[in-house]
């Protein structure tokens, strides 16, 4: 007979060893799994909050002039193209830094808008409301039109009044001329020729 060794403590003990090896594979698996879940969705989340965040800071800034006095431009849209520098000025920063403190406040949109022209005075609209004083200047472009058009009109009519000249004699080139017309260019003639 062969000499065998024979491990019984091992062949024992291997199911249960393979039974544990994939349950713990199973649990690394799962918690590997839930990591990176996390991972991906925790600052995934925290980015979009932030973006809607500064999206928002945008939307209310563009409806807000930029104070600086160099530009004419949004306060969110503020870029100074062409200059030293392509980018928000640092008045347009500070607004836009204001407007995300203001919503961080828990303040609406409108409530925003109404602290920032406090704060900087009715000049910082970039459109005027369209209440009030500001309606003014939403209605005057179509007054403006609507007297350019009566006037228009107006003119028309009147040179369609006007009297037409009859011509009743006639000369070489076929062109009609009054009596009266004809007989002061003749006399005017006669004059400059006699003198």
């Amino acid at each position: 007979m062969k000499n065998r060794k024979v491990k019984i403590g091992r062949n024992v003990m291997e199911p249960a060893r393979r039974a544990f090896a994939k349950r713990s594979a199973r649990l690394r698996f799962s918690i590997g799994v839930s990591l990176l879940f996390l991972a991906l969705t925790l600052p995934a989340g925290r980015t979009l909050l932030l973006a809607d965040q500064s999206d928002r800071t945008h939307q209310i800034g563009a409806k807000l002039k930029c104070m600086c006095g160099g530009c004419d431009q949004a306060a969110g849209k503020c870029y100074h193209v062409g200059g030293a520098y392509s980018g928000p000025c640092d008045t347009a920063k500070t607004m836009l830094k204001e407007i995300d403190a203001h919503i961080d406040e828990g303040m609406n949109d409108d409530q925003v808008l109404k602290a920032m022209i406090q704060e900087y005075g009715p000049l910082a609209y970039v459109e005027p409301p369209k209440t009030g004083f500001g309606l003014v200047a939403w209605l005057m472009p179509i007054l403006y039109l609507l007297a350019g058009t009566a006037l228009v009109i107006a003119v028309m009519k009147r040179w369609r009044k006007r009297p037409v000249v009859v011509a009743t004699s006639q000369d070489a080139d076929g062109v009609r001329v009054s009596p009266e017309l004809l007989a002061r260019a003749r006399e005017r003639a006669q004059r400059e020729t006699e003198e």
